[in-house]
């Protein structure tokens, strides 16, 4: 049996209307805005001045135009000092000032600073390490664009939340986050037949890595939990400096791939019936003596043939335990547990492709 995916919904859930994009233009333009008004300096930390402005905020000083920390890079800041954030909110700025510059000027280090200048204040939007690689959200949108414009993939509709019909396209100035589904033409997966999904995510001021989620799926609710998903994909890609160069030889070739449909439908259809004809065992003790080199502990293959059995699956096929295993993570209580069985569980098929 499939499981369900939760990572749109809780965007659903949080995002706040000046963050929700009706279209991949409107987030594009906004995302291109951001980039074309940030700039990246390197910083030794002791040479990093801090001020008071006139708002009682911290800013970054010294020998140019004074740049406001924002929540996010003071955060970060205190991360590289050492220094805790929560309990320097609650002091004065003046006493905050000399926290981290004692800190500061006795860390021989350096630091990557992102700053932007937009209409009001000019910002400090990330305050990261110097090896830092960072992957713009808008190059992450221009990809999207590039890859579905013209195709049957879309963002599926859903209910209005928060005073906005816009749900599936999001973006702020510390991330970006975007869902796009094609049901054209569905993939036959034993008894179902399932429509095609991805998400793609990025921050470029260190809030997360990049990431590519692909998978089948059975429908999608006006709340955007995917429900029935099979065949989960994933891709991340950490900040570090050969960011870039993962992103455009990693990322765009597999998002491609995923989009064109062609080559990952056929080997998605031949891998599942190569499955379903692959026997693993008669019963339970020599599916388990197949399962002995595989990455699972001998509890897990017992409860995965149950559950399996119960779902009325043919737990004698690598596809009926792999069904059995997916059924039987669904029962696990901690989610990073359940979704860990359900990927081990997914890799089973990829050798069959």
């Amino acid at each position: 049996m499939s499981s369900n995916l939760y990572d749109a919904h809780r965007q659903w859930c949080i995002r706040p209307p000046d963050e929700r994009f009706h279209d991949l233009d409107s987030l594009q333009a906004f995302t291109q805005r951001l980039k074309d008004a940030s700039e990246e300096k390197v910083r030794g930390l002791p040479d990093v001045h801090l001020d008071v402005t006139g708002h009682l905020g911290i800013a970054l000083n010294g020998s140019e135009e004074p740049a406001i920390l924002t929540n996010w890079s003071f955060n970060q800041l205190c991360t590289t000092a050492g220094a805790p954030a929560k309990y320097l909110r609650t002091l004065p700025p003046e006493i905050v000032i000399e926290c981290l510059r004692y800190s500061l000027n006795r860390r021989d280090t350096q630091a990557k600073l992102l700053f932007r200048n937009g209409t009001g204040d000019r910002v400090v939007s990330a305050f990261t390490g110097p090896k830092y690689g960072r992957i713009w959200d808008a190059d992450v949108v221009a990809s999207l664009k590039d890859a579905v414009e013209g195709t049957g993939w879309r963002v599926p509709p859903a209910r209005n939340n928060g005073g906005s019909d816009n749900a599936g396209l999001y973006a702020s100035d510390r991330d970006m986050f975007a869902f796009f589904v094609n049901d054209e033409s569905p993939i036959e997966v034993g008894n179902a037949k399932l429509g095609r999904g991805f998400f793609c995510w990025n921050s470029e001021t260190g809030s997360c890595t990049f990431g590519l989620t692909t998978f089948l799926y059975n429908y999608v609710c006006g709340n955007h939990i995917v429900w029935g998903v099979e065949q989960v994909q994933e891709l991340k890609i950490v900040h570090r400096s050969k960011a870039t160069d993962r992103f455009r030889s990693d990322a765009l070739p597999a998002l491609n791939r995923f989009v064109e449909n062609r080559k990952a439908t056929e080997a998605i259809t031949r891998g599942v019936d190569q499955a379903a004809r692959l026997k693993v065992g008669d019963d339970l003790e020599k599916v388990t003596e197949w399962f002995k080199e595989k990455p699972f502990t001998g509890s897990e293959i017992i409860a995965g043939w149950r559950a399996g059995r119960n779902e009325g699956d043919d737990v004698s096929t690598l596809w009926g335990m792999v069904q059995g295993l997916t059924a039987y993570a669904r029962q696990l209580p901690h989610t990073d547990v359940r979704v860990n069985l359900e990927r081990r569980a997914g890799t089973l098929l990829k050798s069959t492709y």
